[in-house]
């Protein structure tokens, strides 16, 4: 097959035909009767599940949520929730996936809002489900009895499937509800453009709380494929590389920020010659991502740009090759454009008070397949509406502009909202959140570009990073990101906690956020750690300094108190093992954020004692003691 054959195959499949099955259980009762003995699931730790033994775990579970209307999935990223959610669907449920690793607070106001009648767990967050909802059953699917040997759950195509949480402007996530029939329309739609079959193996990267893991999972499990759940956070980036081509993977999908990451830890020269699509979504797309593609792929591969929201999925794609790239067609200058409508949704730039040029507006989807929110206010609602055909429409709140190519380019978002990391954040959800602390009287959140000269910022230029601004006497900036923590995912955690005298204002009273300062470099007043120190603490200081890209730092720092992340911490996981000779979890260097911590628990030896290695531990031994089919 030649580049230009490749590119033609992956622009919608001409003679695909949509599935007979009404709901999404259906379809993967279909697939799994077809499909017995292949691999449907290559978990991490060498977990591989075929769909004979995914339909008896799904029987299993859909026995024990028998009658219950929506069922919290609250387990970590692997087979085990895959499982739990095809079992609640198959029970006639919805679900509702809660990410064990999200801070307690932000799961309760899930669980408050989604009223889930029966929490999926595995005994080490029993405790937690307890919490979340009291008197309501919590069922331990590594414990359940057998289930009836044929699941027949409601098959109407318009029952909501699932509820999915984003950030909202009120300071409450806000709940984004999907039906059968709409989720097997994208999931269709998926599978026609990039032609997944059973050959495919498919990345999901991103938590189950998100679409994007909805649509890598069911594309795999719905067209008899190898769903690979890949969990980064416990194991990061350098296994994300290995398990790429390990287990070789055919279609990764992730954001353009773990896209940069992962390539950034490959041994030079390295390539993925596996992966026949590159998919990426939730962040601006530019050139260089381009040009780390064609290093890095297959020339048969193709590299696709796509956006969407919660709210509908992907919504226009951009399929490029190689050649389509090396000759400049559909590449653009800077950002990338994010191509065309998909099959069934229409894409309109109606006009907007922030666009700037003719040509440019606000992007409008218009589709017999969007979703609802949940419960929602009317603000929220207002977002919605019908057209005088008939047909519902969703207003982003992005903007784009018309490329004489009949392309839309992205032009940022016209709102408060913001994407970081590839996640959707309101602004004001974390304004309200520090608004909320005691030590603070008011607060300001702005999200701004790193800048490419930038010192002592922690980051790749180019990328958004979210910087808060307190006033407050109390108010102290590493105790209120600590307080933070424990309310909001790391991924809406400002980067540089700012206190201020006062506030700059605009002729009408308004916060100047344009005025507000650049931070300051982080503060290295205590002790520093010499970076080229031969003993372990010195490793570790040049490790940290790599990542933030500063000269120095202390001691008894927390990193993420210094503007350091999760990716960040996969770089300083990379650079410690290659440095030490050794496997290192992240879940250590989680429960050892600062150089001195580190430094005395690797000193002391390989056990592992905080809560997140015991139970990392239990989870490696009960796998390896697990029998084949068990």
């Amino acid at each position: 097959m030649t580049e230009g054959q490749f590119a033609a195959a992956h622009r919608g499949d001409p003679d695909h035909r949509p599935w007979s099955a009404r709901t999404i259980h259906e379809r993967f009762w279909e697939v799994a009767a077809e499909h017995a003995g292949r691999l449907a699931i290559a978990g991490d730790h060498d977990e591989n599940v075929t769909y004979a033994e995914l339909a008896r775990r799904v029987r299993d579970i859909a026995g024990a949520v028998r009658g219950r209307a929506r069922v919290a999935v609250l387990l970590d990223h692997g087979p085990g929730t895959q499982a739990a959610i095809l079992g609640a669907l198959a029970a006639g449920a919805l679900y509702v996936p809660l990410d064990p690793r999200y801070p307690p607070a932000r799961l309760a106001r899930m669980a408050e809002l989604a009223e889930p009648d029966a929490v999926l767990v595995t005994p080490e967050h029993a405790a937690t489900a307890g919490r979340l909802a009291p008197g309501v059953p919590v069922i331990d699917v590594s414990a359940l009895p057998p289930g009836p040997a044929e699941v027949s759950g409601p098959s109407d195509p318009d029952a909501p499937a699932y509820i999915l949480f984003t950030s909202g402007s009120t300071g409450r996530p806000k709940g984004v509800v999907q039906t059968h029939r709409n989720a097997l329309f994208q999931v269709r739609t998926h599978t026609a453009n990039l032609r997944i079959g059973p050959s495919d193996r498919v990345s999901v990267l991103s938590s189950f709380s998100f679409d994007m893991a909805m649509t890598d999972g069911f594309s795999a499990l719905l067209n008899g494929a190898a769903s690979v759940p890949v969990d980064l956070r416990e194991h990061g980036l350098a296994w994300l590389g290995e398990t790429l081509a390990g287990r070789g993977v055919t279609i990764y999908h992730s954001t353009p920020t773990v896209y940069r990451h992962l390539l950034d830890s490959l041994p030079s020269g390295a390539r993925l010659d596996s992966v026949r699509a590159v998919v990426l979504g939730g962040e601006e797309v530019v050139r260089h991502d381009l040009d780390r593609f064609v290093r890095h792929f297959p020339a048969t591969s193709v590299f696709v740009n796509g956006y969407g929201a919660t709210e509908i999925s992907f919504a226009v794609q951009n399929h490029l090759t190689v050649e389509d790239i090396r000759a400049g067609r559909g590449v653009g200058a800077g950002v990338v454009p994010i191509g065309l409508p998909l099959d069934g949704t229409e894409v309109e730039l109606r006009p907007h008070r922030a666009a700037a040029e003719a040509g440019e507006g606000e992007i409008v989807v218009r589709s017999a397949h969007l979703a609802a929110y949940w419960r929602a206010g009317e603000s929220d609602d207002s977002r919605f509406g019908v057209d005088p055909d008939g047909c519902r429409h969703y207003r982003t709140g992005d903007l784009g502009r018309l490329l004489p190519d009949g392309r839309i380019r992205y032009l940022g978002r016209a709102d408060r909202q913001v994407k970081i990391r590839g996640h959707r954040v309101e602004l004001g959800e974390v304004e309200a959140a520090l608004s909320a602390l005691p030590q603070v009287t008011r607060a300001a959140v702005v999200a701004r570009e790193i800048p490419a000269a930038a010192a002592g910022v922690a980051g790749v230029p180019g990328d958004k990073r979210i910087l808060a601004y307190v006033l407050g006497d109390l108010a102290e900036p590493g105790t209120l990101r600590k307080a933070l923590a424990d309310v909001l995912p790391d991924f809406m955690l400002p980067a540089v906690i700012v206190k201020l005298p006062a506030f700059p204002l605009t002729p009408t009273g308004k916060v100047d956020t344009s005025a507000l300062p650049e931070p300051a470099a982080p503060d290295t007043a205590a002790p520093p750690t010499p970076a080229d120190a031969g003993d372990v603490a010195g490793v570790i200081a040049a490790a940290w300094c790599a990542a933030l890209g500063v000269p120095e730092v202390s001691r008894e720092q927390n990193f993420f108190d210094v503007g350091g992340h999760s990716l960040l911490m996969t770089q300083v996981q990379r650079s410690l093992e290659e440095s030490l000779g050794r496997r290192l979890p992240l879940s250590t260097l989680y429960a050892h954020p600062t150089i001195a911590a580190l430094a005395e628990h690797l000193n002391g030896g390989d056990k592992p004692h905080s809560d997140a290695e015991q139970r990392a531990a239990r989870r490696r031994q009960a796998r390896a003691r697990r029998t084949p089919g068990g």
